[in-house]
């Protein structure tokens, strides 16, 4: 019997019902399973949903009577000591995963799921090109993350010791879809052997986000989120990288038709398939939308083939708190756990660590002056050199700061928090690299490539995941795996300066 599960916790139950009532399901069926009371939502007269490509063929359809979608769903909840599992039909999951505990499919399958056999992965990286990356791998297949992942979503074979409760293998995400050995009488024996799984220990580990639920701590972070969007950042992107991972189904994104709302104040709609946080800014300005009113906006999507649906503002976007290990994803704050952080810091880590001169140990003065001390000990100067690379006219590209023998330095300074976009530099010319650019006044191939940081702090560095700043590490990772593609050795260099450097400082060490 396939079943699409989703648990929720007890402060949700409520508000989970409210919510499907207002989306017109009623109850059509109550019961008890195995000690589990029962409750079946149904929509019974869903509202007909225009269907798109059909108003092009217009003229082909006799007195305009156009067909139209009946798009039926419905909802299965079941209760038992302060526990709630909900089966989802349809497009109910839409709802239903408001609500929801987005921990609970990862947390089963570490319990129940064979990690050496992988089906199918979803994962996430921050700070990269690659945000979401969906992977399907042959039968038998060992589970296998690179640094920086965060997984979404898995399909796996089931462990051989719970085949007979819960099928041969499952898809787990936000909610665990199962095609379970059993008939409908049998549901809530299996919410029973559900809860008995998760008590057991962990099988495997995984690099994973969890949920923030104290109250202030959600908003002082939805102060930081606001902040964000008003003072002009960049942190925060609305969510539409090419899929999306909705429970256990792939959403996929590149043909919707967006519209901002806000009670009270004139709607913006945005063109097919572009949306982005200036579109936000725009609309929060011209319509004069308070602080305290902007996360009461909301995003309506229409996507041919479904019926149109809205969220909420946090849900619509990307934001991380930099230095604290949290981000919001889906609408909710979530920080990144141990896994995730023991992979990502054992990767940066491991790259290798030049040594720095003594005389560079501590860096007092203007970039010229830098530059200068370090011509006199072998390195050449290539800081505002836009011949380096060969471009177009138009374009100019500094590929370096610094070239000694076959090792190229890109050289950045500041809090740890500011140097990040030597990383997105950097990545740019891995990729003028990799697309065999003419690189102009080389007598050999760059055979290592070196960030050279010079952080404003006041006590030495050993090492890059001493510094706290979770998306400089992940930016650092991903340039790392693009050198490493290229036959590039990644190599990590620091020194330190002071915290505020006087423009008209002459000393240079």
């Amino acid at each position: 019997m396939k079943l699409n599960i989703f648990s929720i916790p007890t402060e949700g139950v409520a508000a989970l019902k409210v919510k499907i009532g207002d989306v017109g399901l009623k109850v059509i069926h109550q019961g008890e399973m195995s000690g589990w009371q029962s409750t079946f939502y149904f929509l019974e007269n869903p509202e007909p949903a225009p269907i798109p490509w059909v108003e092009t063929y217009a003229e082909y359809f006799e007195d305009d009577n156009f067909p139209m979608n009946l798009i039926y769903f419905s909802a299965y909840i079941f209760e038992k000591n302060y526990k709630c599992y909900a089966l989802s039909y349809g497009k109910a999951h839409f709802y239903i995963r408001q609500f929801c505990d987005h921990d609970f499919g990862i947390e089963i399958v570490k319990r129940i799921g064979d990690d050496s056999n992988t089906l199918q992965t979803s994962v996430r990286r921050f700070n990269s090109k690659r945000k979401k990356q969906i992977r399907s791998l042959a039968r038998g297949t060992a589970l296998d993350l690179e640094s920086g992942e965060a997984v979404e979503y898995l399909q796996t074979e089931i462990a051989l010791d719970y085949q007979a409760q819960f099928g041969r293998s499952a898809k787990f995400g936000s909610s665990i879809l199962l095609n379970a050995p059993i008939e409908r009488e049998g549901i809530g024996d299996l919410f029973d052997n559900i809860d008995d799984a998760l008590t057991q220990e962990a099988r495997f580990t995984l690099p994973r986000t969890t949920t923030i639920t104290d109250p202030d701590e959600v908003a002082r972070y939805d102060a930081l989120l606001l902040g964000a969007i008003t003072g002009g950042s960049e942190d925060a992107q609305f969510t539409h990288e090419g899929h999306d991972v909705v429970g256990v189904d792939f959403v996929f994104r590149g043909n919707e038709r967006f519209t901002l709302t806000c009670r009270g104040y004139k709607k913006l709609e945005v063109g097919d398939g572009e949306l982005g946080i200036e579109d936000l800014r725009t609309y929060i300005q011209e319509q004069g939308i308070p602080k305290d009113k902007i996360l009461d906006i909301r995003l309506r999507v229409e996507n041919e083939g479904q019926k149109p649906y809205s969220g909420t503002l946090k849900a619509s976007l990307d934001f991380v708190v930099d230095g604290e290990n949290v981000m919001l994803t889906q609408g909710r704050w979530r920080s990144f756990n141990e896994d995730y952080l023991d992979q990502l810091h054992a990767s940066v880590d491991g790259i290798f660590l030049e040594a720095t001169e003594p005389e560079f140990e501590y860096i007092i003065g203007e970039e010229g002056a830098f530059n200068e001390a370090a011509g006199k000990v072998g390195y050449v100067n290539a800081d505002k050199d836009f011949s380096v690379i060969a471009t177009s006219a138009s374009t100019q590209v500094e590929a370096w700061d610094l070239l000694r023998e076959s090792t190229v330095y890109a050289v950045k300074r500041g809090p740890a928090q500011k140097v990040g976009y030597v990383c997105d530099q950097a990545n740019n010319t891995l990729e003028i690299i990799r697309n065999n650019a003419n690189l102009k006044k080389l007598d050999q191939e760059v055979k290592a490539y070196c960030l050279w940081f010079i952080f404003a702090r006041m006590t030495p560095i050993s090492k890059i995941s001493e510094i706290d700043s979770i998306i400089l590490k992940q930016k650092i990772d991903d340039w790392a795996r693009r050198c490493r593609e290229l036959g590039i050795e990644p190599r990590l260099k620091f020194s330190r300066c002071p915290a505020r450097i006087r423009s008209r400082a002459k000393k240079h060490v």
